[in-house]
């Protein structure tokens, strides 16, 4: 059904106003992660500048958010491209530059936390030989 048959019809028409959807769209942006991924992530792909530093820090504020977001069901899409981002670019650049290629697990690193957000997890919860009860 077309939105015009549904507004003949009396049903109500989807609102083209966004803060009918409850959320204020600008307290969504982490300046923060913008700023840490501008220092890793875009440094790399402009520059072709691995700062192994910048991608730590970028690394470490990501699996605090993960734990931040581990109850929520909304995930902003900032975040998750900021993780898809710095794991494809560190790929991407590791195939010719070879200080890239040694941290090319950093990558997996940041995917891990991509799955581990999906599934509700953070990486401080799982650790390494320690078995998991559920």
């Amino acid at each position: 059904m077309s939105l015009s048959q549904s507004a003949q019809n009396g049903q109500k028409r989807p609102s083209k106003n966004h803060k009918d959807v409850g959320m204020n769209q600008n307290s969504l942006f982490d300046m923060k992660l913008k700023d840490l991924e501008e220092k890793a992530t875009g440094r790399l792909l402009t520059a072709d500048v691995f700062d192994e530093a910048a991608f730590a820090d970028l690394y470490s504020y990501i699996c605090y958010m993960a734990e931040e977001l581990k109850s929520e069901y909304v995930v902003s899409k900032q975040f998750l491209a900021a993780i898809l981002s710095a794991a494809g670019t560190i790929r991407s650049r590791s195939e010719y530059l070879p200080q890239v290629k040694k941290s090319a697990k950093l990558a997996d690193d940041f995917d891990m936390v991509l799955a581990l957000v999906a599934a509700g997890e953070a990486p401080n919860d799982r650790r390494p030989g320690v078995p998991r009860v559920c």
